[in-house]
């Protein structure tokens, strides 16, 4: 009787040791914010890897508050996703200003107030026509009323854990941006 249950008990060890020895795990909570935007957990745990805690560090002028923000999602001391969300006046076709600064950044029409978004294979970007609501920052020039913010800029970076498909972390970064900006016109726009 003493034998079977120390068969019984290795195994259990081994079938749980086998089922979990090849995923990753999670010992943390997903977040479902990021840069005060709300978004799916779903949407967000595919760029994010494995780990132990999980931490927003995020920054704003202190002297132009609600001009610009940038937030990093910290994974066990790693940056693996930044959002950075800019106001801007007039119009830029940020898919041709930025396509040096993102590893093949391709257009994706997003639709709505977006004139244009593009995603690479490190992050996403995207230009919305976006005026400030009531309480927000108007102008970049306050004290003669010039520079009216008119446009948001969003730029979206993810870390280094990228998988060995591509096509498929391009997907990842795709979802999580269209995810995203219905949040961010939400918060920042009128």
């Amino acid at each position: 009787m003493r034998h079977r249950r120390v068969v019984a008990a290795c195994a259990s060890v081994l079938l749980v040791a086998g089922c979990s020895g090849g995923e990753s795990e999670y010992d943390y909570a997903i977040p479902s914010e990021v840069c005060d935007v709300a978004v799916a957990q779903q949407d967000v745990k595919p760029l994010l890897p494995p780990g132990k805690s999980v931490k927003e560090d995020s920054s704003e002028s202190l002297s132009r508050p609600g001009e610009r923000k940038s937030c990093s999602i910290v994974v066990d001391e790693g940056v693996d996703l930044t959002v950075s969300l800019s106001r801007q006046w007039g119009d830029l076709d940020i898919v041709e200003e930025a396509a040096d600064k993102y590893i093949g950044l391709k257009r994706v029409d997003l639709g709505g107030g977006f004139t244009s978004a593009g995603v690479g294979d490190d992050g996403a970007v995207a230009w919305a026509a976006c005026k400030p609501k009531a309480n927000q920052r108007q102008y970049e020039f306050p004290e003669t009323q010039s520079g009216r913010y008119d446009a948001l800029a969003l730029e979206i970076r993810v870390g280094n854990e990228k998988p060995a498909d591509v096509g498929e972390w391009r997907e990842r970064i795709e979802n999580f941006l269209r995810a995203y900006v219905p949040g961010m016109v939400q918060a920042w726009c009128a």
